[in-house]
């Protein structure tokens, strides 16, 4: 079964409520009624949402490190009651690494080579680049949504 990810533009102001109906105890259509009312769908990436377990670690390798923020404690919470995983994407994110991740900078071989490293497959080299190279497209496009007022939630369903 391949997991999807989505992305979502959440206000800040929102995020509290958010992680309070992420309890285990709570109903689990409470939580994601409530995550569409308050949040925005951004672009999706259409392909598995397994890439970004590797993207993330290979970007981490390369000094961008997307998954520390102020807002670790949700997206843990988030990641241990209602997804398989969840970054929030900040603003300083935005700030710090939104250049960094524009797609001209990878290689695909090099990507492709990653991916199948971290996964310890030999899938194709080439497919592998490209699948990472256009998850590297989604979240650039995606991570210039993050403001002052607003995170982004990468969130693997």
């Amino acid at each position: 079964m391949s997991m999807l990810t989505e992305f979502r533009l959440i206000p800040i102001a929102r995020l509290g409520e958010l992680e309070r109906r992420a309890d285990p105890g709570r109903e689990d259509g409470e939580f994601y009624a409530f995550l569409e009312r308050n949040s925005k769908e951004l672009t999706e990436y259409n392909g598995s949402g397994y890439i970004y377990s590797a993207l993330l670690e290979y970007l981490i390798e390369r000094e961008i490190d997307l998954e520390e923020s102020e807002y670790d404690g949700l997206a843990v919470k988030l990641s241990l009651t209602k997804y398989a995983f969840c970054t929030a994407l900040t603003v300083s994110h935005k700030r710090a690494y939104l250049d960094k991740l524009l797609p001209s900078n990878f290689e695909a071989e090099e990507l492709g080579a990653y991916y199948n490293e971290f996964n310890g497959t030999t899938d194709d080299e080439a497919e592998a680049g490209a699948d990472m190279l256009e998850a590297i497209r989604v979240l650039h496009a995606n991570l210039q949504h993050a403001d002052g007022e607003s995170v982004v939630l990468l969130l693997g369903v």
